[in-house]
């Protein structure tokens, strides 16, 4: 069974560890964001301003694979911490949800539900 304070600090933990989709959906818009820069720089018009292959190979070297690496970085760690939280939140709705519905089974006829 479950009491109502105990399923309003589980609903309050769920609340607060739900608030990790919100801030992965910035990183992501973000590193979205920073692609469409990436792919700027990629465009053929771009491109042929440079001289020769040299020039281009030095500048998607020094300048190209550093952001897209910054981009991968940013997704890797901000990702697994995120989602690390969504997962969690979504085994505790699932235990929630158990306990709740033992709750409902055990009203009387169900005047709880």
């Amino acid at each position: 069974m479950i009491t109502f304070q105990e399923m309003q600090a589980a609903l309050e933990r769920l609340a607060e560890l739900l608030k990790a989709a919100s801030s992965a959906e910035s990183t992501i818009k973000g590193s979205v964001g920073s692609l469409g820069d990436v792919r700027q720089m990629l465009e053929a018009r771009r491109l042929r301003q440079f001289k020769d292959v040299e020039a281009v190979i030095e500048y998607v070297e020094k300048v190209i694979v550093p952001q897209v690496n910054g981009i991968h970085d940013t997704l890797g760690v901000s990702a697994d911490a995120h989602f690390s939280r969504v997962r969690t939140a979504s085994e505790q709705a699932s235990r929630l949800a158990v306990r709740v519905q033992a709750l409902n089974d055990a009203s009387a006829g169900g005047l709880l539900g």
